[in-house]
């Protein structure tokens, strides 16, 4: 038994090195490229390390100006327009989500559990379905080329699945703690912003996570409603680095770290409330 138990462990800790080695060894070349000069990039056989620290992509990105307008310069505006978007989009949805979930938990909507089924049955539709439509919505609006279109896509693509898990979350909340603020005269929106919100807080930011990651990282609608870089979000700068001609890998490689460390970030920072946030309504009912 003993031996039996030891060899599991074993092969456990072997599928754990795999697993951690397919998902670390990615990133470190994509690292290694961003620092490493072009003659190491291309040379032949590959090297591992660097032969010296090359920080000239970096600062290419965060020195560049308008007067030099290239990639560099591209992916800097196109970041700070993932930025406003993404942020925007995660307040919007949360708070919407906020007040659709709470009211069909605890108003005791007709048909609640019916409208959240066909809510949540919304994220089953492919994206692709939705491009043209908005396309030409927003054509006829005035919308195609802003931020504005794109805030507005994302909060109702990821909105769905803050409604859900939001209501999942209420549920567990005792009654009894908005009834007795209820009777010392709170009203329904104060008991709401006062004493659920507070209590909800791991919930609010697994739902917040998910939709900032969502569109930070969406590419179709950005690429269909953004021309120039007034809306080009980071995902659509990053694929124009591809010439026709000629490929700037380490460039290519910056924007892939810069890229993924907001995302990074979000995750370590708030590892406990995404936990506790999805395990929270996974209990009661």
């Amino acid at each position: 038994m003993k031996k039996t138990s030891h060899l599991t462990k074993v092969i456990q800790v072997c599928l754990l090195l795999i697993v951690l080695m397919s998902v670390l060894l990615p990133f470190y070349w994509t690292l290694k490229t961003s620092l490493s000069p072009e003659r190491d990039v291309r040379s032949t056989p590959m090297q591992w390390v660097p032969s010296k620290l090359f920080i000239e992509n970096y600062r290419n990105i965060f020195l560049s100006s308008s007067k030099a307008i290239g990639t560099a310069y591209t992916f800097k505006r196109s970041l700070i327009n993932s930025l406003a978007i993404a942020i925007t989009s995660t307040f919007v949805t949360v708070f919407m989500g906020t007040l659709a979930a709470y009211a069909i938990t605890r108003l005791k909507v007709r048909f609640g559990n019916i409208m959240t089924f066909f809510v949540l049955l919304t994220q089953m539709l492919p994206p692709v379905l939705l491009v043209i439509p908005l396309y030409m919505i927003g054509s006829n609006l005035s919308l195609l080329n802003t931020k504005r279109i794109l805030v507005m896509s994302y909060t109702a693509l990821s909105l769905p699945l803050c409604i859900w898990i939001l209501r999942g979350y209420f549920k567990t909340l005792p009654e009894e703690i908005e009834n007795s603020a209820l009777v010392d005269g709170c009203s329904r929106v104060q008991s709401l912003f006062l004493i659920v919100l507070p209590m909800s807080s791991p919930a609010l930011f697994t739902a917040g996570l998910f939709v900032f990651i969502a569109s930070w990282n969406e590419f179709l609608f950005a690429l269909m409603f953004s021309s120039d870089l007034v809306a080009k979000t980071l995902t659509v700068a990053i694929s124009e680095m591809v010439g026709r001609f000629r490929t700037d890998f380490g460039l290519m490689a910056t924007s892939g770290i810069l890229g993924s460390l907001p995302p990074l970030i979000f995750v370590t920072f708030f590892q406990r409330y995404l936990v506790s946030g999805i395990t929270g309504g996974a209990v009661k009912e």
